[in-house]
């Protein structure tokens, strides 16, 4: 499931760029870290609603229970990415 969900947010947002992981362990609860330039100049509500309505389908169904967001552009990606372990 977290390839499924890293593929469809990458082929859903342009030059998306994302990292899913499932904390839980149970294949329903998931955290995603995207990068994009498309996030240039949205809010971050707006960056999440891009996010979101790629999975859509995922999240109707149930089969994605939850999802942690943490979006970023590159600039913002770059300036915060040690404060996470994985390589965007």
């Amino acid at each position: 499931m977290i390839e499924q969900i890293t593929i469809t947010i990458q082929n859903a947002i342009p030059g998306a760029r994302a990292a899913v992981i499932d904390p839980m362990n149970d294949g329903q609860h998931f955290e995603a870290l995207v990068v994009s330039e498309a996030f240039e100049g949205l809010p971050l509500v707006r960056q999440h609603q891009m996010v979101l309505k790629s999975l859509k389908a995922e999240l109707d169904s149930n089969v994605v229970h939850a999802l942690a967001l943490k979006t970023f552009t590159p600039a913002k990606w770059e300036a915060n990415k040690d404060q996470y372990s994985v390589d965007l």
